[in-house]
């Protein structure tokens, strides 16, 4: 057998593997070079439809952030999606990753790149343990916020619930992997599973019913990384770090006389690609409710509900009716 034909038949073996386990509407592109056989997975949502991958609920959620963070999303009209580098459990990705034995390299590759932002289901809104753990004892606030397009448009920007344990179908992929290159020693298969590991974390966090929003390394080139990613220090006790993030709009309604001027330098619509919101999430506030332990009572709270429903007027574009008590 000729090398060539050596090759086409590692080939077709890999690409069976590649369909058995993971489909072959999620490989996008496959290769070799040498010894090294590779594929990569599709940046095309729809094509997760059914597999783990691909959220098929109300597109009804509730993230939990502080007030700080509540006015930073509002004044600067967007969500920020984190790196894993952010992320508060110090082992995430490793805990899936180093299962499926993926290298130190590419796990730092992964964290580094994998933008994600995570909720809970509105039906969670009233979990006493995410209000406690990540509205800070009720002194936050819980976004509620929906959707508004449709996911199955969407390019390289998933949303999936988190699963608290590994997939049969990752191990045994990962298996028949080491499999053929045992029967043909000297070869290398590589396939960067980072946008599918990053929805996994171990079991200790299943209390979060965490879902999440994620986009990975979503640039065309190193300039589009700089301009449109940015960097955050976070010197946490015991564990400083540099983290990186990626801002994602929110919908504003730019035919609203709210943010419509006649006056140009003072228009407030938002001036965004066209079809930025056919390819990415679209997302409109619908909700918002302060812990009972914000700093300030029911009757203080009228005036800072006002002020904040004005807010979202002048930037969004449109009324926000805000609960009137804060929340219990």
């Amino acid at each position: 057998m000729t090398q060539l034909e050596l090759n086409a038949k590692i080939t077709s073996e890999f690409l069976n593997i590649l369909k058995t386990h993971l489909s072959e509407k999620l490989i996008s592109s496959n290769g070799s070079i040498g010894p090294v056989f590779d594929a990569d997975l599709t940046d095309k949502n729809l094509n997760y439809k059914d597999t783990h991958y691909f959220y098929n609920g109300e597109l009804k959620f509730v993230h939990w952030t502080s007030i700080q963070n509540l006015l930073s999303i509002i004044n600067n009209r967007e969500i920020r999606l984190y790196n894993l580098l952010n992320s508060s459990d110090p082992d995430e990705f490793d805990y899936a990753a180093k299962a499926l034995e993926i290298s130190h390299n590419q796990i730092n590759h992964s964290k580094n790149y994998f933008f994600t932002f995570s909720f809970c289901r509105s039906y969670d809104l009233a979990n006493k343990y995410l209000w406690n753990e990540y509205g800070k004892d009720y002194t936050g606030v819980a976004i509620e916020f929906e959707i508004i397009n449709k996911p199955d448009l969407w390019e390289n920007f998933m949303i999936s619930q988190v699963y608290y344990k590994l997939p049969q179908f990752l191990i045994d992929f990962i298996l028949d992997l080491n499999v053929l290159c045992e029967k043909y020693p000297g070869i290398k298969t590589e396939i960067d599973l980072g946008k599918l590991i990053g929805f996994h974390k171990k079991k200790r966090f299943n209390e979060e019913n965490e879902l999440r929003l994620s986009t990975y390394f979503p640039f065309e080139s190193l300039e589009a990384y700089w301009k449109y990613c940015n960097t955050e220090f976070r010197f946490d006790k015991d564990r400083p770090r540099i983290t990186s993030y990626f801002g994602l709009s929110l919908w504003v309604d730019n035919d609203s006389p709210y943010v419509k001027s006649d006056k140009p330098k003072y228009d407030r619509r938002l001036i965004i690609e066209e079809n930025y919101f056919k390819t990415r999430p679209q997302i409109k506030l619908t909700q918002i409710h302060f812990g009972k332990n914000c700093g300030i009572n029911n009757y203080q709270f009228l005036e800072f509900r006002q002020k904040l429903e004005e807010i979202i007027r002048l930037k969004l574009g449109y009324n926000l009716n805000l609960e009137l008590n804060l929340f219990k």
